[in-house]
């Protein structure tokens, strides 16, 4: 028990003080372990309960973290599996998992935080698309967000063979040099830490925006900047951002500009991954690809004249952090859920789920291998 307390605590520690990534995946660790523990205490033998109990974990701290009901569960069960499908355990966690979801929404919506309102908060521009329009920007941005899913997962599998390739130095200490690798091991890791923490920093010098781990500045990424990063939860003093190569405080004119905050958002979530520090992607990836989107709707409309629907940008959303997670259904949920009363569903979702379903299908045909591994 100690040792899973100690996995719970550092679950959380790391939840709290992730950087460029979220506490999204952390949460759900530490809630599955809760549940692990308390499965242990009630039960005496490991059964298909243990099962039931770490679904039913990860679903209410994820819940209870984002507010967002019915997404916690279908998340957990999603990303356990390779496939764009839920994994088996769901036959019996299902249903105890998304009661857990319900009950801890109950309790912080509640009773911990009752003044709180029930939600969702992003603001999406108004759309208004044509059948035509939906389906052809359905099949663009799932096809767009898995070449972006892509190149991600490729790229931080790059960094992680280059920063963490095993080189076994000479050591004098002893015989079979297993004090001198240690120590080696240990140093290295420090030094590859701080290499990568003093990079973000500075990347984020001439983008601000890429610092933190994005759902409290998303809103400034979804309508190009037009709400100021300084009036968001992760705003910084004027000072900070000075030298900045875009301005965080301006609306983005240029998709080229929009462009370089995406791909900005992209390069740091990839240095935080490959460095091995401990955070969710969610979040992170959404806030990434809203920007990429608007650099195409921007590029459209100013220099071909053409009008893209704005529901592109989250129908790019969806798509991408969909074929990095392979968690179709449950990104449809969160962005659904996540998205202001006066957000125009009816005419969003179908695209939404369509990109984000062909988005997984794509990058598991461009390529075989994935951000995660996966035994099934």
């Amino acid at each position: 028990m100690p040792a899973l307390f100690n996995l719970i605590l550092l679950s959380l520690i790391t939840s709290t003080f992730g950087f460029s990534v979220g506490p999204e995946a952390p949460m759900v660790c530490a809630g599955g372990l809760v549940g692990k523990a308390l499965s242990n205490r009630w039960n005496d033998e490991c059964n298909s309960r243990d099962t039931i109990m770490i679904y039913s974990g990860a679903a209410g701290a994820l819940t209870a973290f984002m507010g967002i009901p019915l997404a916690g569960p279908i998340f957990a069960l999603e990303l356990t599996r390779a496939s764009a499908g839920m994994a088996s355990a769901a036959t019996d966690a299902l249903v105890p998992a998304v009661v857990a979801s319900v009950a801890a929404l109950a309790f912080i919506r509640g009773i911990a935080d009752p003044k709180s309102i029930v939600g969702g908060h992003f603001r999406y521009p108004p759309s208004n698309p044509s059948g035509r329009v939906t389906i052809l920007t359905s099949l663009m941005c799932g096809i767009g967000g898995a070449l972006i899913a892509t190149i991600f997962h490729k790229f931080v599998h790059f960094l992680k063979d280059v920063l963490w390739s095993e080189v076994v130095p000479d050591d004098d200490n002893g015989k079979d040099g297993s004090v001198g690798t240690s120590l080696f091991q240990v140093d290295r890791e420090v030094l590859v830490k701080t290499a990568i923490g003093v990079a973000v920093g500075l990347w984020s010098v001439k983008y601000p925006t890429t610092m933190f781990w994005g759902e409290g500045s998303l809103q400034t990424a979804i309508d190009v900047q037009r709400t100021p990063f300084a009036d968001t939860k992760h705003g910084l003093p004027t000072f900070l951002t000075a030298n900045a190569n875009i301005d965080p405080n301006a609306p983005i004119e240029s998709s080229w500009a929009a462009l370089q905050v995406g791909v900005a958002k992209l390069v740091s979530i990839a240095l935080a991954c490959a460095g091995k520090f401990p955070g969710g992607i969610i979040f992170p990836l959404f806030f990434a690809a809203a920007p990429i989107a608007n650099a195409v709707c921007l590029f459209a409309s100013q220099q071909l004249d053409i009008q893209v629907s704005s529901l592109a940008i989250m129908a790019l959303m969806a798509s991408t952090q969909a074929s990095v997670t392979r968690t179709p259904l449950a990104t449809v949920l969160m962005l659904t859920l996540s998205a202001s009363p006066d957000t125009e569903l009816s005419k969003m979702l179908p695209c939404v789920i369509l990109s984000s379903y062909i988005g997984v299908f794509c990058s598991r045909y461009i390529s075989k291998e994935s951000y995660f591994t996966y035994s099934t």
